[in-house]
């Protein structure tokens, strides 16, 4: 590899974690670290190129998908549906081993499945379940465990805000990477249900002793939880289809599912007023703009890469590689887990995808939605991983504890969970790839 390209890669990184270790927001170094890479590593007219970065970053129509799915989320913690989406899916998996914890992972699910935030959906379903699990006696571990690890499935099951900010990044279509998202969803939710399932069998102690299935009895019980669940139904429903019947696109998906919700929160749950409303609008503006500064950064960081020929330089240095390519995708792998210890998962995400999709997809030729479902595990696991995993520390803040170890080791499990199901995911890669091939023919 050209000698004057790792000089350029050393004094880059170097700039960044010096600015991060000074505690210069992610946004901010980055945008530093792009200028002066452009101002004194780039030669030629680089002002130019860092005014229309700055320009083109945020003047994207796919970009406006992202406030339209966060205020969407907004208004259904506000609104008390998390109330009653508990209370549906209670009914219909409390018979099952683990009795209600399951009710953690299936409501976290479908709540993801509307809000397409992981700190939305740990609040909404946490705040709900933790007090109710604690009432009937379940241990503390697995239930903070089951809540930490459901809330992450909001950034894998679409609408995904990631899976957003992935697709601006790399300019893949964002309606493919949400479509691709639902299997490995469903299958890493399925995964949750299993082992909580196994280990309460294992340790009684764990869960209270679970009601009978009768069916007549639960016959009812379904019927009763659609009362509950309907208005959910419709919401994903009208998402998932329109964008996968080509019927509409994410951002103007996402613009219809908050008309949607704004009527279901007036008209159904009947809980809007003036005051919640605008506090709906404050938070959509301040989580966007917190967004949009990462992207702005990424993205000049990005152009400052790419004029520097470091991207395409190591993509075919790793390419030529006398190693095989599944070795060097584990050496990333391990690079990500690291890193999502001391780095939260979408400050990872802006930090990392322009050096290593160019790597994974140019010059190993993996499939780019593949890469954007899988990375999105892999950052969804830096959310519940000490010592800034950011779940970690929404689950405690809502559960009633003083003992964060409590939240840890009930998490670990299923960390352990989606790391295998990473390896699932790079063994049948048809996973992520199958609906969205079918969505194109």
């Amino acid at each position: 590899m050209d000698l004057s390209i790792l000089f350029y890669v050393i004094i880059i990184v170097g700039i960044l974690l010096v600015l991060m270790a000074t505690g210069t927001w992610i946004s901010f170094a980055l945008f530093g670290t792009s200028v002066i890479a452009l101002m004194f590593l780039g030669q030629g007219n680089m002002q130019n190129v860092l005014e229309s970065t700055l320009i083109n970053s945020i003047n994207s129509y796919t970009l406006v998908a992202m406030p339209l799915f966060i205020f969407m989320g907004e208004i259904l913690i506000l609104s008390g549906c998390s109330d009653s989406l508990f209370k549906g899916v209670k009914r219909i998996l409390g018979p099952f081993p683990g009795g209600m914890l399951h009710t953690n992972i299936v409501a976290c699910s479908i709540f993801a499945a509307c809000s397409g935030s992981s700190t939305a959906t740990t609040v909404a379903v946490g705040g709900v379940s933790i007090p109710e699990l604690d009432r009937q006696g379940y241990a503390k571990g697995i239930t903070l465990g089951s809540v930490c690890a459901g809330g992450t499935l909001g950034v894998l099951i679409p609408p995904s805000i990631m899976m957003i900010l992935y697709g601006s990044l790399t300019g893949n279509s964002i309606g493919q990477l949400f479509i691709a998202g639902i299997i490995p969803g469903i299958l890493l939710g399925a995964c949750f249900i299993l082992y909580i399932a196994f280990a309460c069998i294992k340790n009684p102690h764990w869960a209270p002793p679970r009601s009978k299935f009768g069916g007549i009895h639960y016959l009812k019980d379904l019927l009763l939880s659609l009362k509950d669940l309907w208005p959910i139904i419709l919401l994903i429903g009208g998402i998932m289809g329109s964008i996968y019947g080509g019927i509409a696109t994410p951002t103007e998906a996402g613009a219809v599912a908050v008309l949607i919700s704004l009527a279901l929160w007036g008209l159904y749950y009947k809980t809007m007023t003036k005051t919640l409303l605008l506090e709906a609008i404050r938070e959509t503006i301040l989580v966007n703009a917190q967004l949009m500064i990462s992207i702005v950064g990424a993205r000049c960081l990005g152009m400052a890469l790419s004029l520097l020929n470091i991207p395409s330089t190591l993509s075919t240095y790793v390419a030529n590689l006398p190693i095989n390519e599944y070795i060097i995708w584990a050496i990333i792998i391990v690079i990500y887990i690291v890193l999502g210890c001391l780095v939260d998962g979408i400050d990872l995400l802006v930090i990392s995808v322009p050096v290593f999709y160019p790597i994974m997809v140019n010059g190993l030729g993996f499939d780019p939605i593949w890469f954007g479902v899988t990375l999105t595990v892999l950052l969804e696991m830096s959310l519940i991983t000490p010592p800034v995993g950011f779940n970690l520390y929404v689950t405690h803040s809502i559960s009633g504890t003083d003992n964060m170890m409590e939240t840890i080791k009930g998490t670990l499990p299923f960390v352990i969970v989606m790391f295998l199901f990473i390896w699932i995911m790079t063994a049948f890669p048809i996973l992520a790839t199958f609906l969205p091939s079918s969505m194109q023919a």
